[in-house]
């Protein structure tokens, strides 16, 4: 049995029990996107990947997964929680080292000049962050 195969039955979820802090900043709204990019002696890289989104599944946040990257919106402090836990869940299962590539965007909710386009028009890409 792989490293990675063992680690999907693992009994204890920990990585779930992401602790929920208290917001902040009413007045913003955050989105977080990562990559992470792990690295095994031997298997499939990809299966590792495949765990750090099961990490965002289990943490209860919108989110959504693309091809490069796993974007979620939430408090900051939370959503980088759920991303170091997902690159220690890449470590536990097998990698031997882990690149994770992190980007921000903060704004003000009030904002609406932004240069995201989450609020000026629902798309298939980003319908997941619209609130209905």
């Amino acid at each position: 049995m792989s490293k990675s195969h063992e680690c999907e039955h693992q009994q204890d979820n920990q990585y779930a029990k992401v602790k929920q802090p208290k917001q902040y900043k009413e007045d913003t709204e955050v989105y977080v996107a990562f990559q992470v990019i792990p690295r095994m002696r031997n298997g499939n890289n990809f299966e590792l990947v495949d765990e750090a989104i099961k990490v965002v599944e289990e943490a209860n946040v919108v989110y959504q997964v693309s091809a490069m990257e796993t974007t979620m919106t939430g408090e900051l402090s939370e959503l980088l929680a759920i991303v170091m836990a997902a690159q220690q869940k890449c470590l536990d299962c097998g990698a031997v080292e882990v690149i994770t590539n992190i980007k921000i965007h903060n704004r003000k909710i009030e904002t609406t000049d932004t240069f995201c386009t989450y609020d000026r028009g629902i798309t298939q890409n980003n319908a997941v962050f619209i609130n209905k």
